[in-house]
């Protein structure tokens, strides 16, 4: 007759097993932790989620980064997510944020809103990819003083590993990479429209210091569109490079079926009312926000053949400020 084994201790290496977890889960939790307090000094850091995830929901978290740029990032309240197994990839979440980076007056953006959803993904000491979308964002520009709201804003931010260079390339080697797309973003006071952007940052070396990168470095738009719900109102590409800390110069195109809409808008000039060309124009721009010169706009604009079928062009800024 076989004797039977206490329940107790069929237990044994089961209440072990998580003994030992326990105990690996908290060292995890304590790097975690000085990891947050580095980031985060002066807030009270408590780290809970045991045990499957890393946790902290710090209360008004501020960091303050930077000489050259300065960059300063603030919430209501964060949630501060990590796998225990997974130390190269946070998730945060955030009531109330504000991000502003400034080099100088002219050079500086700020953005704020309702909430934000952000992963960080670092692999390598590198940036694989930063994901931020932002409800109800208002943002602004030292470039320009009417706001930019969004319902929604998502900014995509990558470190792009070197390659060659193209050996007769305009540029310096591709170092980063922004996508940007926005929902019933509106420029000021204008109509809501559809934003898709994506920028290639170039540089002689690695991103690690602004100076060092605005002596050769440029701001590449690949691609720049702007719709409606009635389809695509622009699109553009351009070359952004800077002055220095003091300001940046532009070069690119513009085909659109608003010509004279945007250029208005380019200029911030007052609303037009126009309607949508049949075919695109291309217009040209060059120079500084304070003196942007414009060509491509036709004598004849007026005579072109329009579609009468579709509402006018939208206002792509308004003369107003939304908060």
């Amino acid at each position: 007759m076989s004797r039977r084994i206490p329940l107790w201790l069929t237990l044994v290496p089961l209440i072990a097993a998580l003994a030992i977890y326990f105990w690996l889960w908290s060292g995890w939790a304590r790097a975690f932790k000085a990891v947050l307090t580095h980031w985060l000094p002066g807030t009270e850091i408590a780290v809970t989620g045991f045990p499957y995830r890393l946790e902290s929901n710090p209360v008004a978290p501020r960091i303050s980064l930077g000489e050259t740029v300065k960059i300063t990032i603030t919430a209501a309240q964060a949630r501060i997510n990590r796998g225990p197994w997974r130390p190269e990839l946070t998730v945060i979440g955030a009531e109330t944020p504000s991000l502003s980076v400034i080099v100088s007056p002219l050079l500086s953006a700020s953005i704020t809103g309702k909430s934000v959803q952000t992963s960080v993904h670092i692999q390598d000491a590198r940036l694989t990819r930063l994901s931020s979308v932002i409800t109800g964002a208002v943002a602004r520009l030292g470039l320009t003083a009417a706001p930019i709201t969004a319902d929604t804003l998502e900014l995509h931010l990558r470190e792009r590993t070197p390659g060659p260079k193209a050996v007769t390339g305009p540029t310096e080697t591709p170092r980063g990479q922004l996508v940007i797309t926005g929902k019933a973003l509106r420029l000021g006071a204008g109509d809501p429209l559809s934003l898709a952007a994506d920028i290639t940052v170039t540089g002689a070396a690695r991103l690690l210091g602004y100076d060092a990168w605005a002596t050769t470095g440029t701001l590449e738009l690949d691609s720049l569109k702007l719709s409606d719900p009635t389809g695509e109102i622009a699109s553009a590409k351009a070359t952004i490079t800077p002055i220095g800390r003091t300001g940046i110069r532009f070069a690119g195109t513009i085909d659109t079926v608003c010509p004279a809409t945007i250029a208005a808008a380019l200029q911030a000039q007052p609303a037009l009312t126009e309607k949508r060309l049949r075919a695109p124009l291309r217009l040209t721009f060059e120079g500084t926000p304070a003196s942007l010169r414009i060509t491509g706009l036709p004598a004849d604009l007026a005579t072109r053949a329009t579609r009468n079928q579709l509402p006018p062009c939208p206002k792509a800024r308004g003369t107003g400020a939304k908060p």
